[in-house]
């Protein structure tokens, strides 16, 4: 249960004011944001690493910083490829990891033939003459785009370089793209990726990294519905810092928590409007769903409304390093390391853990990691003696 307690402060609680300097932007504000409609140009490891963004868990909308990101633009070499009736399911590697892409196949179409006849009897005049070339014109596109059916319908091979448009989904609790668009590029140079990768680092310093601010926001301002969550998100961890009992909370545990609700009424005061429970409820939800998104606290599964503080879950840790340990064992990982998102794979297998972060098993990995009770063998592997 939530209670006021002595002060004792907690070192992941501490870090959240320098870890973060954004506030998570309420649903109204996302079409400002260039970069929510548009499909942006990210490393596979970024896609894989986003989180749904907080108090929106049902949109398939992820974050990355404040920026509400839906659709993505990838390139990458194929290492996988899987044919079924009607779709192929590729994984693409960028060299900064590994997604899957479902590309569907084009439909067939119904007339078949090579040639299409369209040509109308009679060329006497001038307007048949114009009939007859916009015929031809038309039976041309069409044998083209027959073309281009056939070749879509062939799988693409390993190796070869893929570049992929589509939305980010989850399928069976795996991070993929549903792809609207995807086609070979003929790379013998690597110049093309080359470019792109400098490119993509250009627009990561440019746009990505930088904070979204809706027009007329100003730096500072905390009278809007993100400046509300943001400072609630605050108090809301020195709450947790100050109160070493509190292991786990219900959202509607918080809600009684005087010094919380007085974040709420103050700005209820300054804007001089009334908040019904429901709307107090989702400001309390996206604050504690941006404190999960710093691998502070998780949620345990989506069907459960408990959220667990990730430095006094010694379950969590255990069952981290038990895989880790267990799959160092394998033939597979005994050199190489197993890499994060395995171990989150095998983590949410338990219903308890279903709802964990891949930012949360980064957290727990790293605490381990300098508790030197694992190694990591490479960037994002890990391995247990």
């Amino acid at each position: 249960s939530v209670a006021e307690g002595p002060a004792t402060p907690v070192s992941s609680t501490s870090t959240v004011h320098n870890e973060k300097s954004f506030s998570y932007l309420p649903q109204t504000y996302w079409g400002l944001d260039p970069l929510h409609r548009a499909y942006v140009k990210m490393f596979v490891r970024d896609v894989l690493e986003m989180d749904i963004y907080p108090g929106h868990p049902t949109l398939n909308v992820y974050a990355y910083r404040n920026h509400p990101i839906s659709r993505v633009d990838l390139l990458g070499w194929v290492v996988r490829v899987e044919e079924r009736e009607k779709l192929f399911n590729y994984a693409i590697d960028d060299g900064t990891g590994v997604i899957s892409c479902t590309c569907w196949k084009p439909r067939v179409p119904v007339n078949t033939e090579e040639d299409i006849d369209y040509a109308t009897p009679g060329t006497s005049t001038e307007q048949e003459a114009a009939e007859q070339e916009f015929t031809e014109f038309l039976a041309l596109k069409t044998r083209e785009i027959k073309k281009c059916v056939r070749e879509l319908r062939q799988p693409v091979k390993l190796r070869d370089l893929l570049h992929v448009r589509g939305r980010i989904k989850s399928y069976r609790g795996r991070r993929e793209v549903g792809a609207v668009y995807f086609r070979c590029v003929d790379d013998p140079t690597c110049s093309v990726e080359i470019n792109r990768t400098m490119e993509q680092l250009q627009l990561y310093q440019d746009f990505y990294d930088v904070p979204f601010q809706p027009p007329g926001s100003q730096e500072g301002e905390d009278d809007t519905e993100a400046g509300v969550v943001k400072a609630l998100q605050d108090a809301i961890a020195d709450f947790l810092s100050a109160n070493s009992a509190v292991l786990n909370f219900d959202i509607k545990e918080l809600a009684t928590v005087d010094s919380l609700m007085s974040v709420v009424q103050k700005a209820q005061k300054e804007n001089n409007a009334t908040m019904n429970a429901k709307e107090v409820n989702s400001l309390f939800t996206q604050a504690v769903g941006g404190l999960a998104d710093l691998g502070i606290v998780y949620k345990r599964s989506d069907k459960d409304s408990l959220y667990v503080v990730i430095d006094r879950d010694s379950a969590l840790e255990s069952a981290v390093l038990d895989i880790v340990r267990r799959e160092s064992q394998n033939p597979k990982y005994s050199e190489s390391g197993c890499h994060y998102l395995h171990v989150l794979d095998c983590l949410r297998m338990k219903h308890r853990f279903s709802g964990v972060s891949p930012k949360v098993v980064g957290r727990i990995l790293d605490k381990l990691e300098s508790q030197s009770d694992i190694i990591s063998t490479s960037e994002n592997h890990y391995i247990a003696f």
